[in-house]
């Protein structure tokens, strides 16, 4: 791969790091719609109309990303330096049926997704290196814009194989989960997302993912945790309490259980690759 220190230079590349999407205040004039990433402690304030002309303002702040249109402005709150990615999501390099599903998806629309967050750390770490040009920052944003256009798009109402459970749906169980996710997370709260009892649920959920209800709410706080012990420095007490973990020692355990290494090794780990 090209070794290049050229990307903030270059205003027209597709994924762009947030201090060069600042740089012209933020705004594209161009059609279409944008992901923001911002991480670490960067918070980003877009705000436009919508297709109605509705004036529409939100904040996104890491692990959170957005869907915005290209053309909303984007400002920083307190942040001289700041971080993460703007993607310039497109139509014209997806498959046909990712074009009819790309129509759908929600403009001004705030999500935590995993893998997005993935793609946002991997960015910024070959970006340190240097090792990332322009043909690498398109290819991530043509990854991304399939992405975004299969789980957010057309088709993400399509009820799921051999169950009555759709994409919408399991977007919303996912939304629910990452919005409450510092509280205690019942499966029948879960069920009364998707109007079934909690039995039924279960098994429906299970089929739908492999994983039951529980675990995936787990696995899910120990994302959230990775995230915070990759991008901020607080205390362990907090990353367990933030991540629904009722002590440390219980967040020690289950983390170790399913990284296999403790939350401390992990974080020293990380700031070994990101120095």
């Amino acid at each position: 791969m090209k070794q290049t220190s050229g990307l903030d230079a270059d205003h027209g590349l597709r994924c762009k790091t947030l201090n060069v999407a600042f740089t012209n205040g933020g705004q594209n004039p161009a059609q279409g719609l944008r992901l923001v990433m911002p991480t670490g402690t960067t918070d980003v304030q877009a705000a436009g109309c919508d297709d109605l002309g509705v004036n529409q303002s939100i904040l996104i702040s890491a692990p959170s990303v957005a869907v915005i249109p290209a053309c909303a402005q984007l400002a920083t709150i307190g942040d001289n330096d700041p971080k993460g990615w703007v993607v310039e999501l497109k139509r014209c390099v997806l498959g046909q049926a990712s074009r009819e599903s790309f129509v759908a998806v929600p403009k001004w629309s705030r999500f935590w997704d995993p893998f997005l967050r993935e793609v946002a750390d991997t960015l910024s770490a070959l970006h340190v290196v240097k090792l990332i040009d322009a043909a690498c920052a398109d290819a991530f944003a043509d990854v991304i814009s399939v992405h975004i256009a299969l789980n957010y798009g057309l088709w993400a109402g399509a009820a799921m194989p051999d169950t009555p459970l759709t994409r919408q749906m399991l977007i919303r169980i996912e939304a629910f989960v990452h919005e409450h996710i510092t509280e205690t997370i019942l499966v029948g709260q879960l069920a009364v997302l998707v109007d079934m009892s909690a039995s039924h649920f279960a098994r429906a959920f299970k089929t739908a993912t492999g994983s039951p209800p529980h675990r995936y709410v787990t696995l899910e706080r120990v994302k959230f945790a990775r995230t915070i012990l990759r991008e901020e420095t607080v205390s362990l007490v907090d990353v367990a309490a933030r991540a629904g973990f009722q002590t440390q020692q219980h967040f020690t355990d289950v983390f170790h259980r399913y990284t296999g290494v403790t939350p401390r090794a992990y974080r020293l780990a990380n700031r070994k690759v990101g120095s």
